[in-house]
């Protein structure tokens, strides 16, 4: 899908990108079923990834069909290199039983958060700014941001809307 990239291919990768992610946070929400708070994290998590994707598939209708990519190469050839990231090979979200514990499944999670903001962060340089867009970076940079939190203070994970 990386292979001549495109403003419609990024944002198409974008929507398989939160399905992934929501398909894998509903494992870990089943996985850690016996921890209260992590299972919680994850269902959030859930929630939130769903709502991404249903905000890229609206996305995906205003997107010009037909690109102008004069004058902005260099932004293209940094989408093409995040889409070809460790993350998008498959690499940063792990099958749910190679997950060990706690530490491993949090990590993980954030790992999968900061790639996707900075993917997502690159798209938008290249489509310029937009609402939509500019809201789902906004909640990848509160769920990097509240999975830090979580990581480091053991503090609970409430979804994008909450404030600490």
């Amino acid at each position: 899908m990386i292979d001549d990239m495109t403003l419609e291919k990024a944002v198409k990768l974008a929507i398989a990108t939160e399905k992934a992610g929501a398909d894998f946070y509903a494992d870990l929400e089943k996985k850690f079923a016996y921890e209260d708070d992590l299972k919680n994290t994850f269902a959030q998590l859930v929630v939130d990834e769903r709502a991404h994707e249903a905000q890229f598939k609206r996305l995906l209708e205003i997107v010009p069909k037909d690109e102008d990519k004069s004058g902005k190469e260099d932004d293209y050839a940094f989408l093409t290199a995040t889409a070809s990231s460790t993350f998008f090979q498959g690499d940063v979200l792990k099958q749910v039983d190679q997950i060990k514990d706690v530490t491993d499944a949090l990590g993980t999670a954030l790992a999968f958060e900061k790639s996707t903001l900075q993917y997502y962060t690159s798209i938008r340089d290249v489509l310029g700014d937009n609402e939509a867009l500019n809201e789902i970076i906004e909640a990848e940079r509160q769920h990097v941001l509240a999975l830090m939190k979580v990581i480091l203070a053991d503090a609970k994970f409430r979804g994008v809307n909450y404030q600490w």
